[in-house]
């Protein structure tokens, strides 16, 4: 029994942090309709931009996270004025194309600057453990996960009660009916990228923290936050809590009881299998809309 929640406790922390990943996918493609598939390489620009600062250049912790949130904001800012604001009204094919391509060429960069070394983050979590009733629940991953759901909360309030994200919800509804009121959109889009820039940078220093930082980090966390916002529902932010959640557990839960029967491997899949399940059944998602159409 103690296995179990264990099992269950871990993947709720781990899925915290996905959740927070899925949300900043999610808030992008809820206000432009687009599925930006460089994100996780952002995360890991970002998650190495964390490393050069903590532990080449020597920066105090509360120097460094909020250059590396600038720095987020500065990638995405880059990104909507310069590659996606271009394609503006194009084919959603065409933007997901130049959002992977994007994800290359940032994968380039990274390798170029930093070799594709593997990196530690130096510590700025406690270590230890926290023990409730024969469960022990390290400290990394449960300060991860808190840092992490407050970050997610925090877009959930501004999206829910501020006028900007009013604003931005009402573009994610309808572009030209927006404009047409004369709201800006370019600029509910730039906002949006900033957001999601400030969640890449969260997620990236996370998730470096939970693993270790190399190329392959990006696809760690896109390769959960896919099937946990597709789970919950494409435009759904609470989704992405929810889908986050699920993959993070289902995920622990092959790790303990699948993997060492068939060797290991399983956990990579899991987030993949149940996202199938869940579409195959709900195609929109959990949480998501579906949309009807008139001929």
């Amino acid at each position: 029994m103690d296995t179990f929640l264990n099992s269950v406790i871990q993947g709720i922390l781990l899925g915290g942090v996905y959740c927070l990943v899925a949300a900043g996918i999610v808030l992008v493609y809820k206000a432009t309709k687009v599925l930006n598939l460089a994100y996780g390489e952002t995360m890991v620009l970002l998650a190495y931009i964390a490393w050069y600062l903590m532990a080449d250049l020597g920066l105090p912790v509360a120097a460094a996270i909020p250059l590396v949130i600038l720095s987020g904001m500065l990638v995405n800012l880059v990104i909507d004025r310069f590659v996606l604001r271009p394609l503006i009204g194009r084919p959603f094919l065409a933007m997901v194309i130049a959002t992977l391509i994007l994800g290359l060429c940032i994968r380039g960069v990274v390798i170029l600057v930093w070799g594709g070394m593997t990196e530690f983050l130096p510590p700025f979590i406690p270590s230890g453990s926290l023990n409730i009733g024969g469960i022990s629940i390290s400290y990394g991953p449960l300060w991860c996960f808190v840092i992490a759901m407050f970050m997610f909360v925090l877009i959930i309030l501004y999206f829910r009660y501020t006028d900007t994200g009013l604003v931005m919800r009402a573009v994610g509804e309808d572009h030209h009916v927006s404009a047409s009121l004369g709201v800006s959109v370019k600029r509910v889009f730039t906002v949006s990228w900033l957001i999601a820039g400030i969640a890449a940078a969260v997620g990236g220093i996370l998730l470096g923290r939970l693993y270790v930082v190399d190329p392959a980090l990006g696809n760690v966390g896109v390769g959960r936050a896919l099937p946990a916002l597709l789970v919950g529902g494409l435009e759904s932010i609470p989704g992405a809590l929810v889908g986050g959640l699920l993959v993070g557990t289902t995920e622990a839960m092959a790790a303990t009881y699948v993997d060492p029967l068939i060797g290991g491997g399983f956990r990579e899949a899991m987030p993949l299998l149940i996202m199938v399940i869940v579409l195959m059944v709900r195609p929109q998602g959990l949480f998501g809309v579906k949309e009807v159409g008139r001929i």
